[in-house]
């Protein structure tokens, strides 16, 4: 999951993070950024007329925390934006 839509990833206000923290974090900041873009699409589509469309369904456990874990690290890097999760309809 490659997908960033705002802002890059980086390591501001971490202090000797292992490389092991930095890749589960980038890993995490991707997921966020790919469910977020894909369920705003979904959104977009659904709002426009077309119910065919579903949101993101996670593929398990671990995809649904590293969402989590990456709208946390959105939220500690830019805290005067809106993270909120993408509202299903």
């Amino acid at each position: 999951m490659s997908n960033q839509f705002v802002g890059a990833f980086d390591l501001s206000g971490f202090l000797a993070v292992p490389s092991s923290l930095k890749i589960d974090y980038q890993q995490a900041w991707n997921t966020y950024n790919f469910v977020q873009l894909y369920n705003s699409n979904v959104s977009t589509l659904r709002n426009g007329g077309d119910k065919t469309w579903t949101y993101y369904n996670f593929k398990n456990y671990d995809e649904s925390s590293a969402f989590t874990t990456g709208q946390y690290l959105h939220l500690q890097r830019y805290p005067n934006s809106n993270w909120a999760t993408i509202s299903k309809d």
